[in-house]
């Protein structure tokens, strides 16, 4: 009977752990709190969006991998709704080092609620690259990213969904100035020989 308790006090420990350190490698897509972004800031502002093709989440965790003299990755968190396209659209605001930069890659946490059933699985195969500009916004575009996908069907694609994601992020972070974004309506998701695929 103890060795039984101790096995699950030790898987519930494991779990948790587990929970955390994914968690803790990651920012939020959108902070809740107002943000203090101006022109005179020392970094630059990612803005744009991701959408999912359906309401049903496939995995636990979403984690989008931005690349730069820091590697850092932002998570949308499906547990919650969206704020467009009736909760199947995120946006997200993230701070980041001036450079340049991109999107190489989407972590994906998958959790059964046993040890044995976590894993990570990460996509490649593709690049959103951006640029950001000391003091500057920069709109990367609307990410669809469908976590349903099956062999041979598109895993990430890239829009420009401008005006709506910003109007949107302007209700929302009223005390940015977002009369200085920057839409490149030229950018474009780069794809390699690496397909990506779930």
């Amino acid at each position: 009977m103890k060795t039984k308790l101790s096995k699950i006090i030790i898987s519930s420990v494991l779990f948790f752990t587990t929970f955390l350190v994914v968690q803790s490698c990651a920012v939020a897509s959108l902070p809740s709190e107002p943000m203090n972004f101006s022109k005179l800031s020392e970094k630059g502002l990612l803005v744009g969006s991701v959408t999912f093709p359906t309401d049903t989440p496939n995995f636990n965790g979403y984690f989008f991998r931005l690349t730069n003299n820091t590697s850092q990755e932002f998570q949308i968190d499906r547990n919650q709704r969206g704020q467009l396209d009736e909760g199947k659209t995120y946006l997200f605001a993230i701070e980041r080092p001036v450079g340049v930069s991109e999107i190489p890659s989407v972590r994906l946490f998958h959790n059964s609620g046993m040890i044995a059933g976590q894993y990570d699985v990460r996509t490649g195969g593709f690049s959103i690259p951006y640029e950001i500009k000391k003091g500057e916004i920069t709109y990367i575009g609307n990410i669809t990213f469908n976590d349903y996908a099956k062999k041979g069907d598109v895993v990430v694609g890239l829009n420009n969904k401008f005006e709506r994601d910003i109007e949107e992020l302007k209700k929302l972070q009223p005390s940015i100035d977002w009369n200085s974004v920057k839409n490149d309506e030229n950018k474009k998701i780069e794809y390699n020989d690496k397909k990506a695929r779930l």
